[in-house]
């Protein structure tokens, strides 16, 4: 290709570096150019551990069985995948230097989370129906809380002061599935899995930032709406194989 055809070409490289800075630290991020959907499956996750120096690995930031990404539409048999546009990695360095913090997302995410919950560090975006009032969502560690809490959290309540088991706070197990989107249902940009030494605030493609806790966290934008409906409150699951094996999930 000479000077001129060089000229009058315009594109944008498969790989895109940039950074930038917050509260003293450096931010820096490698974004692919891609579109990825996939299905897939796994049968336990467990993230975020034993960080304190001790030996007891009983406690985890995140722990789930039967994970999904994507879901099998049984009515067609037909896989309805999980997308990422422009999926990427960042890092967090202070200003000695030092590696603070680490995530990956995507600029674009949209499709079905499914896990079985135990133990959860992160954010939930979900909103409860509460007699035709809608309130968000607030995470708690145990019922009978009065402070929400979103680290190793085994409720989500509809109220933001008070968590009582299945009147207003429900254990994470009934939520199956969650529906990664913003909240009118387009893909979102905040979806993402970091881990950090640290307490740390990591820029939103949506504004602002989100603060997250010390060791692993996940942040769920998502557009559920639940109705509050005492112990069955919750969310389905579907199906994530087309054969049904009797392992984990196959379809509720």
């Amino acid at each position: 290709m000479d000077d001129t055809a060089m000229e009058a070409t315009v594109g944008q490289a498969f790989i895109e570096m940039d950074s930038n800075t917050l509260n003293g630290n450096q931010f820096s991020r490698v974004t692919f150019g891609q579109d990825v959907k996939v299905q897939a499956n796994a049968d336990s996750l467990d993230l975020g551990y034993n960080y304190n120096g001790d030996l007891d690995f009983s406690d985890t930031d995140f722990s789930a069985t039967n994970l999904s990404l994507g879901y099998i539409d049984t009515a067609t048999n037909t896989i309805v995948p999980f997308e990422f546009t422009n999926p990427y990695f960042e890092w967090v360095t202070d200003a000695s230097n030092n590696m603070v913090g680490f995530r990956m997302g995507a600029e674009e995410t949209k499709g079905k989370l499914q896990m079985d919950l135990t133990s959860f560090s992160g954010n939930i975006g979900i909103q409860f129906d509460t007699g035709g009032t809608i309130t968000q969502g607030s995470l708690y560690t145990a019922s009978g809380s009065t402070t929400p809490n979103n680290h190793r959290a085994t409720m989500l309540g509809s109220q933001s002061n008070t968590c009582t088991a299945d009147v207003d706070c429900f254990s994470l197990a009934n939520i199956q599935s969650l529906d990664v989107a913003d909240t009118d249902g387009t893909s979102t940009g905040d979806f993402f899995l970091s881990f950090q030494k640290t307490s740390l605030d990591w820029l939103l493609s949506s504004g602002g930032t989100q603060t997250t806790t010390k060791g692993f966290f996940m942040n769920i934008p998502t557009n559920n709406v639940i109705t509050v409906s005492g112990s069955t409150t919750g969310t389905a699951g579907y199906a994530v194989e087309f054969i049904d094996r009797g392992v984990g999930r196959w379809n509720n």
